[in-house]
């Protein structure tokens, strides 16, 4: 039964409805782990925790309002952990509270050889940051902006972190947190339960932002901050760190609060506009390093729809030809003239302008040839096996990548296959998905996660204009598992890995793909920029998996529900297609 049978179209609303008044049930109850750490935190006992890797946190102080600079300072001296240093820069401060402030602060803690404050004159907030690090003396270090503030157990929970690290025999580069917001009355708010570290999602977003501690070693040996950056210049260090990062750990636990008031972009980017054009400025140049021929033709980095956000678009830097297997059957399109094959094979030809493509349609038995493939290979069956299809297509290909693409789908923008290349051709990633939409313009598939429930698409069935959390529907990043409905793999990873485990004949193939990929080394990304409409269910629907499949995928991958990387603990794992802190 296709997408328009009443039946399917019933069940269908009927399912919205059930996940609408489960999300609802759950909304009642979401916030209470949240809650009771932040509540742990205030019975924290101060100097309560020998830790025994210090932690150095650098705080560049220009002209706050005093209480918030209070308490940012007083949330570091009240830390559990016992090993500490803090730095304070001051750039020169010329508000008579301030300097009050700071005058009274030093000569308060001029006994506690953890705390050091400098004064100086201003030259901005990198170079009191550089200021800042020269005078740290631990091997790891933060920042903290002057108006914000750090969570009790914050040193404690970094310093075990990075000793559990190292007693492992893992160096360590970053350690992040997660985060949330504070307002002007101290409320908590706006909970970032952010993934373990995704190369792709740096690109466009500094979700890394606070609190975030560097081996001094290696943020010594770029140079420091960058006066230029100004406005960016944690995102300009980030960037210039990633291409020789190793070992970057994450935190799931909100350890760091940004303080929301009219002064800070934590509650409105217009607070600081020249922050997104630093923020460009620091893109270009990566891509300009990491991707140009030339001096300055990296690719681009401009301003999107979404304010405060760019679209990072990395230059494509050799040509490359693209084989597209698309397994058919041959499905007649009841709402045009033609079959569904026909128009996946033209939009794609229309759309696509920049990379060579060879097209192979794989048919399921003897079929009338399909206008514009190059190739049309027959894949003789009794009964379809998805993988087998695949595989088959893959032994007609000859492109260094290949593009696994469903009949019932077309291309919604142009060039998809150079916006899939321009992650797919990262040192590192093996395998690129895209956005799908329903034809209606629903969301269809914007990245796959592994809950106890299963392979689980995000934010399925919501609407075209769903950011996501934290805008994850309009920025590239990693994901476990992409849809093979349409899917960029590096020819020599998809042979490396043996092709599609023909085990799985209908469920679970791209997933399992996904999963051995990553097993074998390689990142699954995903980025937005590649959109095609997927009629899903047009040429062959089904109700449920294969319960030997799905036996077999729970056996091999059942671990793996647990840790999925790219899916906080943090947030909700019972509630599908949604994400919710717990």
């Amino acid at each position: 039964m296709t997408e328009k049978n009443l039946l399917i179209k019933a069940k269908r609303r009927a399912g919205r409805a059930k996940r609408w008044l489960k999300r609802k049930m759950w909304e009642r109850n979401i916030g209470k782990q949240y809650q009771a750490w932040l509540a742990e935190a205030a019975v924290a006992t101060p100097g309560s925790v020998p830790n025994t890797i210090a932690i150095a946190v650098v705080v560049p102080v220009f002209n706050p309002p005093v209480s918030y600079l209070d308490v940012c300072l007083s949330s570091v001296l009240n830390q559990s952990a016992q090993h500490w240093q803090l730095v304070v820069s001051d750039d020169g401060s010329t508000d008579a509270e301030v300097v009050k402030y700071l005058n009274e602060f030093t000569t308060k803690h001029a006994a506690d050889v953890r705390v050091v404050v400098l004064r100086n004159a201003n030259g901005g907030i990198s170079t009191a940051c550089n200021r800042g690090i020269a005078a740290v003396t631990t091997d790891y270090f933060g920042w903290l902006d002057h108006d914000d503030a750090l969570d009790r157990r914050c040193f404690a929970e970094f310093s075990a972190t990075i000793e559990g690290q190292l007693a492992a025999g893992n160096a360590v580069d970053i350690v992040y947190s997660d985060e949330d917001k504070i307002d002007t009355r101290g409320n908590h708010f706006e909970l970032y339960a952010k993934p373990d570290f995704s190369p792709e999602l740096l690109l466009t977003q500094m979700y890394l932002c606070h609190f975030t501690v560097f081996r001094k070693e290696i943020v010594e040996a770029i140079g420091g901050f960058r006066p230029e950056m100004d406005g960016a210049q944690d995102f300009d260090v980030a960037l210039r760190l990633l291409p020789n990062l190793h070992n970057v750990v994450h935190i799931p636990k909100p350890l760091y609060h940004w303080r929301a008031w009219s002064g800070s972009t934590a509650l409105t980017i217009d607070a600081k506009p020249w922050a997104q054009q630093s923020t460009a400025r620091a893109q270009q140049e990566y891509l300009n390093r990491t991707f140009a021929t030339n001096a300055d033709d990296g690719g681009t980095a401009t301003p999107s729809k979404v304010p405060g956000l760019n679209e990072v678009h990395p230059r494509i830097s050799a040509a490359h030809l693209v084989s597209v297997i698309i397994p058919t059957i041959g499905t007649a399109n009841a709402a045009a003239t033609g079959r569904f094959v026909e128009d996946a094979v033209s939009s794609l030809r229309e759309m696509e302008t920049k990379v060579q493509l060879e097209i192979i349609v794989v048919t399921t038995g003897e079929i009338a040839p399909v206008p514009g493939a190059d190739k049309q290979v027959v894949y003789q069956t009794e009964s379809f096996n998805f993988s087998e299809a695949i595989n088959t297509g893959r032994a007609a290909a000859t492109g260094d990548y290949v593009f696994l693409l469903n009949d019932d789908t077309t291309a919604n923008e142009t060039d998809p296959i150079t916006r899939l290349l321009e992650l797919g051709q990262i040192a590192g990633v093996g395998i690129t998905g895209c956005k799908l939409s329903y034809p209606d313009g629903r969301l269809q598939h914007v990245g796959m996660v592994l809950l106890p429930t299963g392979p689980t698409h995000v934010w399925v069935a919501k609407p075209a204009k769903e950011p996501g959390y934290f805008g994850s529907v309009l920025t590239p990043r990693n994901y476990s598992a992409v849809t093979a409905a349409a899917m960029l793999v590096r020819t020599n990873v998809f042979d490396e890995l043996g092709g599609f485990d023909t085990a799985f004949a209908k469920d679970f193939n791209d997933v399992d793909f996904c999963l051995r990929s990553r097993a074998a080394g390689y990142r699954v990304a995903w980025t937005p920029y590649a959109h095609f409409t997927h009629y899903e269910g047009a040429t062959m629907a089904r109700k449920r998996s294969d319960p030997a499949e799905q036996a077999l995928f729970d056996q091999r991958w059942a671990a793996a529900y647990a840790l999925d990387p790219y899916y906080s603990p943090a947030l909700n794992q019972q509630l599908q297609r949604t994400y919710e802190a717990l």
